[in-house]
């Protein structure tokens, strides 16, 4: 890896209620002294500053930190790092204001996005999801997952006409998994099951896009506007019977990458469902019971005991990290915050795998009914998972973004041995963090909230000259031996990159270590580190962006 340094920052905006950091990178530990410090400028005059303090090194750079969240006032600003009296680095205005980050990108992400994806689906209905003429399942759900949250969290922040575009939207996606259910039923491959995607694979059914599928029917069942009676009634039946395909369905034994799980290669993968397909299929069923199908309770209570059997106690901890869980029953594999790939056009269980360790069916359980005997079992799982693994995790590098995973005789690792960037993961993180806050009213969950949404908003490790040219489409002159923040959300921010399509809302999948759609980096701690960037935009991202999002302004 070439020297590289460069001042990182948000390239969309800061909020004065939030955390707000500069960071510095660097090779070469000499490049600021311990008595470097900044000066926040609006105007030319100076409003703030402090110190640069050195964070340490990772994935072979040395970071440095410029905390200015004493900021309160809105405006226009320039961050300046000075040391022995000279001036190191100076970044371009910014600004700070509150709700920017929902001002600038929810209508651009959300609608004007995907109302030019829909023109592009090969089915006429849903949308183009990524750089390529493909309409997965799993994509479209987590899409609606997202418009969803903005119903569930955001509605009072929505104008009326705008409300009416986003349910349209969530109409179109779901009428595409309608399609792909039909689909499926057609070519004989079981009633309530579905087609991954139409017209390639669609002889392919994973259980993995069943139970997003069911999850997302009975949530928009239940938040659709009465504009929709007709539409909610179906969607809810659609629900019950993919659920019901559910209850008797194989777990899948193709398609599981062992470079992306950390797994020997004569590793035997068992037939068990993954943690995260449990935890998936225990939301769908706890959607079922709040649209009113009660008898889908216990389904998801019998899931959830199933998920907390596979959390790792405190005993048997990896390198002090505990509370996040076995991949398997059967294995002491631990599970990775996103394992997607169609690696050598290999369909099968890791297909769709980018909800990371989402525990939000055990949070929503403990909260609606906390007199159920495993109450107190659902919080401490969550207790264990938030403080034993999540918030060390984060903290272990300077962005507090959520690791890939832990990886047996390694350690700790971001990047190396993705199949490509997973943007998504950061954003639901995201969710998580915010969660952890308002349950354990604890302000470092904030921290990492804020760490996560802003990696994708421009405070990141820096787009760099050798790392742009692992991008497919995309391309950026950035001087040899300089980092420049960018915006992954196209089309906003004062520098963005990627993606595939030129359509702006697009949010591509980022940093990685080696090439886009290969596994062709072997996990390790000398490979780790955000090397190289993966352009192609995915509307998976852009349903995490919105769930994220979504909850700011609460």
């Amino acid at each position: 890896m070439k020297p590289v340094k460069g001042l990182l920052y948000s390239q969309i905006g800061y909020e004065p209620d939030w955390p707000m950091r500069a960071l510095v990178r660097g090779q070469d530990a000499s490049l600021l002294s311990e008595s470097a410090g900044f000066k926040i400028l609006e105007s030319g005059k100076e409003v703030t500053g402090g110190p640069v303090v050195h964070w340490g090194v990772k994935w072979g750079t040395h970071w440095w930190i410029a905390d200015f969240s004493s900021l309160r006032e809105e405006g226009q600003f320039i961050i300046v790092i000075l040391d022995g009296g000279s001036e190191k680095f100076r970044s371009e205005e910014f600004p700070v204001r509150r709700n920017i980050l929902w001002d600038r990108t929810w209508k651009m992400v959300a609608l004007e996005q995907n109302e030019r994806r829909f023109h592009l689906a090969m089915n006429r209905v849903g949308w183009q999801d990524c750089g390529a003429a493909w309409q997965e399942a799993n994509s479209h759900a987590a899409l609606v997952d997202g418009f969803c949250e903005l119903l569930e969290y955001s509605r009072g922040r929505i104008s009326a006409d705008e409300l009416k575009r986003l349910e349209a939207q969530i109409v179109n996606g779901l009428d595409y998994l309608s399609l792909l259910q039909d689909h499926a039923a057609k070519l004989g491959l079981g009633e309530g099951a579905l087609s991954h995607q139409k017209p390639k694979y669609e002889e392919f059914v994973l259980p993995a896009d069943v139970s997003k599928a069911s999850m997302v029917w009975a949530k928009a069942s239940r938040l659709l506007s009465k504009n929709h009676s007709t539409k909610k009634e179906e969607y809810l039946k659609r629900a019950v019977k993919a659920f019901d395909w559910l209850r008797t369905a194989r777990p899948l034994r193709t398609g599981f990458s062992h470079v992306n799980h950390g797994a020997p290669r004569d590793f035997k993968i068992p037939e068990e469902f993954m943690t995260r397909d449990l935890l998936m299929s225990c939301l769908a069923a706890y959607e079922l019971v709040r649209c009113g199908r009660n008898e889908y309770k216990e389904d998801a209570v019998s899931l959830a005991r199933k998920v907390m059997s596979r959390q790792i106690p405190r005993e048997k901890s990896e390198d002090d990290f505990y509370g996040h869980f076995r991949t398997f029953d059967s294995s002491g594999l631990s599970e990775k915050a996103w394992v997607h790939n169609v690696d050598k056009n290999e369909l099968g269980m890791d297909a769709g795998g980018h909800y990371p360790y989402y525990l939000i069916p055990l949070i929503r359980m403990s909260e609606t009914w906390p007199e159920h005997p495993d109450a107190e079992a659902w919080r401490q799982t969550i207790e264990d998972f938030a403080y034993g693994y999540f918030l060390p995790a984060c903290r272990a590098n300077p962005f507090l973004i959520l690791p890939l995973g832990h990886f047996k005789g390694i350690g700790l690792l971001w990047f190396s041995g993705l199949w490509h960037g997973m943007n998504c993961v950061y954003l639901l993180s995201a969710v998580l963090a915010m969660e952890f806050e308002r349950i354990f009213k604890d302000a470092s969950f904030r921290d990492i909230a804020w760490g996560n949404i802003q990696w994708i908003a421009g405070l990141n490790a820096g787009l760099t000259a050798e790392g742009g040219k692992a991008a497919h489409m995309f391309s950026a002159d950035v001087p040899e031996g300089l980092a420049q923040p960018v915006s992954m959300i196209h089309g906003i921010g004062a520098h963005f990159a990627g993606s595939y399509m030129n359509i702006r809302g697009s949010i591509c999948n980022g940093f990685s270590t080696g090439e886009q759609f290969k596994f062709d980096i072997e996990p390790s701690i000398e490979s780790d580190g955000p090397h190289t960037f993966t352009d192609e935009d995915w509307i998976t991202h852009s349903g995490a962006w919105l769930a994220a999002l979504s909850r700011l302004g609460k």
